[in-house]
């Protein structure tokens, strides 16, 4: 296996490629979708249909830390995997550490619908979710590929 980070490319022998149009469009598509799963979540949320974050937190906490750690076993387990989980690395900790932290804050406050910042709490734990979901389906696109 060769890596240049130079150029931002993992390249097996095998011809696997990551390259940076896949990467940047993981980024896109993460992004995209992530703001249109927010407004879904947001609406939802100020018209009183999500009552409280509480359960939505602990959801998007458990699945963060579930997908940490299934990261970190198959980073362990394959060769594969490991070029994969390294050309899509940025995607995959800003969609999983961005959940954990907002996952954590709308447990930590435990606030119910009515008010802006409960509100931006449930928009920014659903856009890290829907990132977090995301770039590891672009992961294991990137597994079913090579």
């Amino acid at each position: 296996m060769m890596c240049s980070y130079e150029s931002c490319s993992c390249v097996q022998e095998q011809e696997q490629s990551c390259s940076k149009c896949e990467n940047g469009l993981s980024v896109l598509v993460g992004i995209i979708g992530g703001i249109v799963f927010t407004a879904v979540v947001v609406l939802l949320f100020i018209n009183g249909f999500l009552t409280t974050l509480g359960f939505s937190g602990w959801v998007a906490l458990i699945s963060a830390l579930v997908y940490l750690a299934g990261t970190v076993a198959l980073s362990a387990v394959s060769e594969k995997a490991k070029v994969c989980i390294r050309c899509s690395l940025g995607s995959l900790v800003f969609g999983i550490f961005g959940t954990i932290f907002s996952g954590y804050l709308s447990i930590a406050a435990d606030i119910t619908a009515g008010a802006i910042f409960p509100a931006v709490i449930a928009g920014l734990t659903a856009f890290f979710f829907a990132y977090m979901v995301i770039s590891t389906l672009f992961l294991i696109k990137c597994l079913v590929k090579s």
